[in-house]
């Protein structure tokens, strides 16, 4: 046999290599899109959602305790919240085992003083900022002779009580800084057996809270 007559038997052998590259070109490029497209639709949904948040962030912010309970402890000692007051909420996850107690404070009037004695038993005290979120804790085991005492104050306040101290004077109070203005002091009192529930109730409340000025 000929070459001539070989020719037309290579030239669809030829045809048929090439077909298969133009589909792995066409499903790359497909592959590609769809890859670009998802892309894009992740960065939209990731868009509104922080729009959403954004948005959201005020009312939540109406929500979050120290708003709900700003109210208590007006009178100058903190107001039992377990179980909850009249017309207000109940905590988000109350604890069976101990007794809460609040304290609203607001520095635009000026520092607030916090003063609570110890018991038999455990106290702790939590400062918790406008917006939610712990700023400061301390539990009775910071007691002196029986009392756990600390000064809350914005930062500017501090400045102004640092620039009043004489030289060489080392403040015997503990200062504490809260973010904001307005928030909360929570007592909480653990118990070692239902029976507690009326002593734990008692050294909540005497948690007083008051002007330090």
């Amino acid at each position: 046999m000929s070459m001539l007559d070989q020719a037309p038997l290579l030239a669809p052998a030829a045809e048929r290599t090439r077909i298969p590259a133009f589909g792995w070109r066409d499903r790359l490029g497909r592959s590609l899109r769809r890859i670009i497209l998802l892309t894009l639709m992740g960065l939209v949904l990731a868009g509104i959602v922080h729009i959403l948040t954004v948005l959201l962030i005020p009312i939540m912010a109406e929500r979050d305790a120290s708003s709900v309970y700003a109210a208590l402890g007006s009178g100058g000692h903190a107001e039992l919240i377990t179980p909850a007051p009249d017309g207000l909420p109940a905590l988000a996850e109350p604890d069976p085992n101990s007794v809460g107690a609040v304290c609203g404070f607001d520095l635009t009037g000026g520092p607030v003083r916090v003063v609570a004695q110890t018991g038999a038993l455990p106290l702790g005290l939590t400062l918790h900022r406008h917006g939610g979120g712990v700023a400061y804790a301390i539990t009775d085991r910071a007691a002196i002779r029986g009392v756990l005492e600390f000064v809350v104050m914005t930062q500017e306040q501090l400045d102004e009580r640092l620039a009043q101290d004489e030289d060489g004077e080392t403040a015997r109070e503990l200062r504490v800084v809260s973010p904001s203005p307005q928030g909360l002091i929570l007592a909480r009192v653990m118990l070692r057996r239902p029976a507690d529930r009326a002593d734990a109730e008692a050294l909540a409340t005497s948690v007083a809270c008051g002007s330090a000025d």
